[in-house]
């Protein structure tokens, strides 16, 4: 595990909440003990190198009650995969991710963990984020720091997807070099999200709001 605080007891993780997050949930504040659900894929060692590029959680792994899932998978092909639904556990830390088989007896995690479900505000419907999460997978923490993470995307060549020399697929991919941060002392009301020319599909810029989460070691 890398982004230890200096009290060796307890660790600092960055999670990452979306502007739909920060409308369904109640908005955390520094000092806070928060209980949520988390998320990791293995995308997110791309997608958020940049929220706290040191972090690394090696967790141990077991598999989650929820029923399996099914993707297409990533050559390509029309044939839908099964996914396992599992728990990755570090110290007191938790957070849920969809296992390939076999499912590993531990993974490392980097990048960053997602918020999927928090304390619903009232008058939504994010209460069904908790039915959809494993309840025995939730983490409980001490909210120790927020940021404003703002970061611009655009439609890119994906590696991952089939390709040639000249042809490929493009997704919708955050650009280096286009992060910004901005240290807060409360959350904001709401994130934004614009696009940065009149293209269609164009380059647009959007804000997430960056917590570290402390927990137990």
């Amino acid at each position: 595990m890398v982004g230890a605080s200096a009290n060796f007891d307890t660790m600092i993780t960055p999670v990452v909440v979306d502007a739909l997050r920060l409308r369904w949930f109640v908005p955390p504040e520094v000092g806070e003990t928060v209980r949520w659900g988390l998320s990791w894929n293995v995308d997110s060692p791309r997608r958020w190198a940049v929220a706290e590029p040191a972090w690394v959680s090696t967790a141990e792994v077991r598999t989650s009650s929820k029923p399996l899932k099914w993707r297409l998978p990533r050559d390509g092909s029309d044939i839908r995969e099964p996914v396992q639904p599992a728990i990755g556990r570090d110290g007191a830390l938790q957070f849920m991710f969809d296992a390939e088989s076999p499912v590993p007896s531990r993974i490392d995690a980097a990048g960053a963990l997602q918020l999927c479900a928090g304390t619903p505000r009232d008058g939504t419907n994010a209460r069904q984020e908790w039915t959809d999460f494993d309840e025995n997978a939730s983490t409980t923490g001490v909210v120790r720091r927020l940021r404003l993470m703002s970061l611009e995307s655009d439609m890119l060549p994906d590696p991952k997807l089939p390709h040639g020399p000249s042809w490929g697929w493009a997704t919708r991919q955050f650009v280096p070099g286009s992060e910004r941060f901005y240290e807060l002392a409360r959350a904001p009301r709401a994130l934004r999200s614009y696009q940065l020319t009149d293209r269609e599909w164009g380059p647009r810029r959007e804000d997430f709001l960056l917590v570290d989460l402390e927990t137990a070691s």
